[in-house]
């Protein structure tokens, strides 16, 4: 009898303890259908998300706990808070020591920074060490979305170049995985979602580069996959947006204004405020075209409302302020031009920090200097004193010998950085740590003999001696023909003995030549920026420009400058 009853007893707290894990394992979807109802940014269901998250602190279930910071970050409807829950969400992620979930979690703050505080610097901060986490990831999907972000980070600081090649990788990755076959319906939505934002930001890179046919192209292929909107609202918001400022480019204004409001319409409702602005400023100039000023002063005066509110502008957008000085000088109303002469030059103050390696790019209708005297105009109109006279004179001589003293200053480091960089090439010293005569890195495990690895830094330096790398557009794989080998095996050459990744390899190789063939005879100096670009093998003048100043540290320009300076003393 007492053996029937020790029996019944473990069945007793075999089942009692089954049910108990079988509640403990459903008790998180239960928490998550309670929470799943509200929208983003809807505080109310924090309170299921907390639950969710004491639960799994409890269990010290860190996965869950990931996931219930991300939950948190969803529903907080400001991006201090959603900050708070993305650093708790990093810091559970180095306990796990799962490095999916720490580029998740870093990812994540990163798009916390860039789409709700627009601190588009901490944003790249974040995304590079998200990247870090998931270069060697078996999660291609989380990679890629990682790589999304980096570009965009790199159009909105004007590398439309390098931006592009990150949404051509991603838009190709995303297609292939939405085309799958027996995938699950919201990792297919997820792709498809990752394949239309990647083709959009690629269109606006070419929009920026004046690539108009692909940009045309792109935005015909996404208005045609977006047959059913309800799906993807925002991106066919994005795509009728794009298909708006293409046709005032075509200069057909009645139908520009039919997609540019359908666009409104979708990114109101999504509280998207930054591509909002964009429409805003869009339709701003289509009524102003057609004369209608009341309109058009109307969403321009939202645009300035969106800068106010969100600390955000845009080179796109600034102009609509040039708009509303223009209309309050007609309109002689001198305390609304001092006031959107001030936002202006606030907007370009933001511009100016944001877009470090932008902002000699960006041409001003209004330059600074004007505007800041149009400013101390208007005060002196409105405050006609001899204090504020003086004020505004002394404040403007302080300024020009401030610009004085910073322009000496930038010419004396100019001048340093051309004289090391002359005497580095005079003295046979230019090549970089890539050299190829470098010592084989034994000590670096791989599936290469030492005889491999020598074969390929021995080819690479004929690679050079025959100059091969001028070809314009050659890629990888094109050299590792040349040289006799395959891409991976170059590429691990590359990266794990010369220390070096490919395209800095080859952009080093161009700008050195490129140097030395503008110091061996003056009339070298002659060329045209686009010839010289050209000479080198890279496509365009931005780019050459760039690449010079990254490898010499000034500007082809200012090289040329100094170097005639030089001989003709």
């Amino acid at each position: 009898m007492r053996t029937n009853n020790t029996y019944f007893l473990i069945l007793f707290i075999f089942f009692v303890g089954f049910f108990q894990s079988q509640e403990k394992q459903n008790s998180y979807k239960k928490l998550s259908s309670l929470f799943n109802s509200y929208q983003e940014n809807d505080e109310r269901a924090l309170v299921f998300v907390k639950m969710y998250i004491e639960k799994a602190k409890s269990e010290k279930n860190y996965l869950k706990l990931i996931a219930g910071y991300e939950e948190a970050i969803y529903y907080s409807n400001t991006s201090q808070r959603k900050l708070i829950y993305s650093d708790s969400a990093i810091v559970t992620a180095l306990k796990s020591k799962n490095k999916d979930q720490i580029s998740r979690a870093y990812l994540g703050k990163g798009i916390v920074y860039y789409y709700n505080s627009r601190n588009f610097k901490k944003a790249l901060e974040n995304y590079l060490i998200a990247f870090k986490y998931s270069k060697n990831s078996e999660d291609q999907y989380l990679t890629n979305k990682v790589i999304y972000h980096l570009g965009v980070v790199k159009c909105y600081l004007g590398y439309y170049d390098e931006a592009s090649q990150h949404f051509i990788q991603t838009a190709n990755f995303f297609q292939r995985n939405m085309n799958a076959d027996h995938v699950h319906e919201n990792i297919k939505l997820n792709n498809e979602s990752g394949y239309l934002n990647s083709i959009y930001r690629l269109s606006k890179a070419y929009a920026n580069i004046g690539m108009h046919k692909k940009e045309d192209s792109l935005i015909d292929l996404g208005l045609s996959i977006l047959d059913n909107k309800d799906q993807h609202s925002i991106e066919y918001a994005y795509f009728q947006k794009g298909r708006g400022i293409q046709l005032i480019r075509q200069k057909n204004t009645k139908e520009a204004l039919k997609h540019l409001i359908f666009s409104r319409d979708i990114l109101l409702k999504n509280d998207d405020f930054a591509s909002l602005a964009t429409v805003y400023f869009y339709l701003g100039r289509l009524y102003w075209i057609s004369n209608d000023r009341k309109q058009s002063l109307s969403y321009f005066k939202n645009v300035d409302s969106i800068v106010n509110k969100y600390k955000f502008i845009t080179p796109e957008i600034r102009g609509s302020y040039e708009f509303l000085i223009n209309d309050a000088k007609a309109q002689h109303n001198d305390s609304i031009q001092l006031y959107y002469t001030n936002q202006l030059l606030r907007a370009d103050s933001i511009i100016r920090n944001d877009f470090a390696k932008l902002s000699t790019k960006i041409k001003y209708e209004y330059d600074t200097d004007r505007l800041i005297e149009e400013k101390g105009q208007l005060i002196k109109k409105h405050r006609k004193s001899n204090i504020v006279l003086v004020l505004v004179i002394v404040s403007a001589i302080l300024s020009v010998l401030f610009l004085i003293y910073r322009f000496n200053k930038k010419e004396k480091q100019l001048t340093q950085q051309y004289k090391i960089l002359v005497e580095k090439i005079q003295n046979g010293q230019k090549k970089e740590s890539y050299e190829v005569t470098a010592p084989v890195k034994e000590h670096v495990k791989s599936a290469y003999t030492v005889e491999q690895i020598e074969e390929v830094i021995k080819n690479l330096q004929v690679f050079e001696e025959k100059k091969q790398y001028l070809r314009k557009n050659i890629k990888l794989p094109e050299v590792a023909t040349l040289i006799g080998t395959n891409r991976t095996t170059l590429s691990f050459v590359l990266n794990e003995h010369l220390n070096v990744h490919f395209p800095d390899y080859l952009k080093k190789l161009r700008i050195n030549y490129i140097t030395a063939f503008m110091l061996e005879d003056k009339k070298n100096l002659n060329y045209k920026i686009d010839t010289l670009a050209e000479m080198c093998g890279i496509s365009t003048r931005q780019m050459f420009s760039t690449h010079f100043l990254e490898i010499t540290g000034m500007r082809p320009t200012d090289f040329i400058r100094k170097r005639l300076e030089e001989l003709n003393q």
